[in-house]
């Protein structure tokens, strides 16, 4: 019994393998005669037929592209990649602009503090660069201007935001759009100075170009210029950017005479890319009128009618005051306030 049981387990594995082995040798090459018929069918199938019939009738293991299909699947790439597009943010558009519109942010007591700090800097600059006697009326010639961007888009108005007066036009930088920025008149350079990376004004330039007349360049990425150096109209002073506290690329533009802000909107024309006239009668007296007038639309910005749902913080994150400063100008002992009751904020 033991001696069978051995043959059986020792020896039938043997004879089973050679017959496999025998078989193999027998199938293998049957196998590859037979798929090398079906090939040498399949290559004079497709050499007996037209083309275009068999992309009309493309069928599963074929190496054939049907052109609608294609087109079709093209189509929906497209429509897929459209609709990101739409979704996505565009490029150079400013996403992240504060409540009041601006790419220019001012929420904290910190950032008026900067924005005054630069303020103060900029009027001693232009003051003291503005030597002499000046006439108060200036005839501007803009023939010999150039916008200071290659950017059309104004991205923030001169005018009052709330609390507080924005004295430039900032020109938005997509993009794709070169980003040097240029002087916008013939002359010399009085200002060269960093605020810091997340304060103020940021980098920024001065330029003073004869007769009371003085432009601002800030938020710059950096500077191409030094205190001292003559540029004329077009000479590149600086890469645009977004130091300082500002929201997206930008540049921010202001124009002076006589120490008087003027509107770069109403000696530009930006969307166009040119100027509002051949020449621009710069009035000082005018200037003063219009600085009133902005300055009684801010003064009725001082005083917030509370509405359901407000509370101090809120109020004040919008002016850009404390929580402390609101209740000692109102006389409020405890942070609470009702709908309708009026607050003055600055």
């Amino acid at each position: 019994m033991k001696i069978k049981t051995i043959l059986i387990v020792g020896v039938l594995p043997l004879a089973l393998f050679a017959k496999d082995d025998d078989m193999a040798g027998k199938i293998v090459p049957r196998l590859i005669e037979s798929r090398t018929t079906e090939l040498n069918q399949t290559i004079n199938g497709i050499n007996s037929h037209d083309i275009s019939s068999e992309v009309e009738n493309t069928s599963v293991g074929q190496f054939f592209t049907n052109e609608s299909s294609f087109s079709q699947k093209k189509a929906k790439s497209k429509k897929s990649k459209s609709k990101a597009a739409k979704s996505a943010p565009k490029a150079g558009a400013f996403d992240d602009l504060d409540s009041e519109g601006s790419v220019d942010s001012l929420s904290t007591e910190e950032a008026i503090r900067e924005f005054a700090e630069a303020e103060a800097d900029i009027k001693a600059t232009t003051d003291s660069a503005s030597t002499g006697e000046l006439p108060k009326q200036f005839i501007l010639d803009m023939t010999t201007s150039i916008i200071p961007t290659e950017s059309r888009r104004i991205a923030g108005h001169y005018g009052p935001r709330k609390t507080r007066m924005h004295r430039g036009v900032d020109l938005g930088l997509c993009h794709g759009e070169s980003r040097n920025i240029v002087a916008a008149f013939a002359g010399k350079v009085v200002k060269v100075r960093n605020q810091g990376r997340r304060k103020g004004y940021g980098k920024y330039v001065i330029l003073d170009h004869g007769n009371g007349l003085t432009t601002l360049y800030a938020h710059l990425e950096r500077w191409k210029v030094k205190v001292g150096d003559e540029v004329e109209a077009g000479d590149i002073i600086g890469v645009g950017g977004n130091s300082g506290r500002s929201f997206g690329a930008h540049l921010h533009f202001e124009m002076r005479y006589n120490g008087i802000y003027i509107n770069p909107e109403t000696v530009y024309n930006f969307e166009e890319g040119t100027f509002q006239n051949v020449s621009i009668a710069i009035d000082t007296d005018k200037l003063q009128e219009a600085e009133a007038e902005f300055q009684k639309e801010l003064g009725k910005s001082k005083f917030y009618k509370v509405r359901r749902g407000d509370c101090l913080q809120k109020i004040a994150h919008m002016y850009g005051i404390s929580i402390e400063q609101i209740k000692r100008l109102n006389n409020l002992k405890t942070n609470n306030i009702r709908p309708g009751q009026v607050l003055r904020c600055s």
